[in-house]
C-alpha cells in the first residue's frame, strides 16, 4: 500500500496509485477515478502531465475517492498548494508544512522499552551526547552539568542502559555516541511506566520554576469544546510536536538538553444537558 507521506509531488503520488490499483484491478482506469470523484477525465489526464492544476476543491472530492484519512487529506492538499505555488516563499511554507507531517526520522519508543522510562536522567544523559565529548574518565563531569545534578554512579548507569538498548554506541575514539538522532514517547502513553516517566519530568518543571531557571517556557490554558473539536485539537498537538521535532533533528550545533512536555487532559465530566 502506497504511503502518502513519502510523497512531495501530488502528481507522481496520483499516477503511481493508479498504476498500483491497476495491478489489483486491471478494469480500474482513469475515467473510473474521475467519475466517482466527479472530475473530467481530459482535464485530469492534463493535470498529471502538469499541463493544469488541481483546486483544492476537486482535491476534496478526490481524496473521498481515495478514501484518505484525515491527516491524508491535509497533506494531500498540501502537497498540492507546495507543486503549484507561483513563488519561492510560498514554495517554502507550503514544503515546511509538509515537513510537519512527517516522524521518519524520530523513533518512537514504547512499552517495550520500559527500563530507558524508569529514571528520567536516563534521556538527559543520551540527548547529552549530542555535544558532550562523554567518555569513561568524565562521567562526573557529566553528571554535574545534568539539571538536577546526578552523580558519577548514575550517569555510569545510564550508560550501561543506553548500550544495552543500542540507544547509544562508543565510537573509535571512546566517545559515546546516540545511534538515533530523537526519541519519543509517541502520541499515546497507556503503560504505568511510560505515565511515570512523564510525570517525573512534569516534577522537573516545578523545579525549574521554583530555582528560576530563565530558560524555560510554561504556560496554561483552559477551555470548553466538544468530542469533535476536541479530536481536532489533538491533531494540531501532534502537528506541533512533529514540526518541533523537525526544528530539533535540524538544529547542527546543540548545547543543551530540553525536555517538552504537552499535557491535554478533561477538567469535567461531559454534559448531556443534566448533572445528577
Amino acid at each position: 500500500m502506497l504511503n502518502i507521506f513519502e510523497y512531495t509531488d501530488f502528481r507522481k503520488y496520483l499516477t503511481d496509485y493508479y498504476e498500483d490499483r491497476k495491478k489489483e484491478n486491471p478494469r480500474f482506469s482513469y475515467r473510473l477515478l474521475t467519475l466517482k470523484s466527479g472530475l473530467n477525465s481530459g482535464n485530469f489526464a492534463k493535470m498529471l502531465k502538469g499541463e493544469r492544476n488541481l483546486t483544492i476543491e476537486s482535491a476534496i472530492q478526490l481524496a473521498r475517492v481515495l478514501k484518505l484519512s484525515k491527516r491524508e487529506r491535509d497533506y494531500f492538499q498540501t502537497m498540492i498548494l507546495f507543486c503549484q505555488s507561483k513563488t519561492h516563499e510560498d514554495k517554502k511554507q507550503y514544503f515546511e508544512e509538509l515537513m510537519t507531517f512527517k516522524e521518519s526520522s524520530v523513533c518512537i519508543l514504547d512499552s517495550k522499552n520500559y527500563m530507558f522510562y524508569e529514571k528520567w536522567y536516563y534521556t538527559a544523559v543520551r540527548e547529552a551526547l549530542a555535544f558532550f565529548p562523554l567518555s569513561e574518565y568524565n562521567f562526573a563531569v557529566l553528571g554535574k552539568n545534568i539539571i538536577p545534578s546526578i552523580s558519577e554512579k548514575q550517569v555510569a548507569e545510564a550508560i550501561e542502559l543506553l548500550l544495552s538498548l543500542n540507544l547509544i554506541e562508543k565510537d573509535q575514539n571512546g566517545l559515546y555516541r546516540r545511534t538515533n538522532m530523537l526519541l519519543s514517547t509517541g502520541n499515546d502513553i497507556r503503560s504505568i511506566t511510560l505515565n511515570n516517566f512523564v510525570i517525573n519530568t512534569m516534577r522537573l518543571a516545578e523545579q525549574a520554576i521554583n530555582t528560576g531557571l530563565k530558560e524555560t517556557n510554561l504556560s496554561s490554558v483552559s477551555f470548553s469544546i466538544s468530542d469533535k473539536v476536541f479530536s481536532e485539537v489533538q491533531e494540531e498537538i501532534r502537528t506541533c510536536r512533529r514540526r518541533i521535532m523537525e526544528i530539533a533533528q535540524n538544529c547542527n550545533s546543540p548545547n543543551r538538553v530540553f525536555q517538552l512536555n504537552v499535557q491535554l487532559f478533561p477538567m469535567t465530566d461531559r454534559y448531556d444537558g443534566r448533572y445528577s
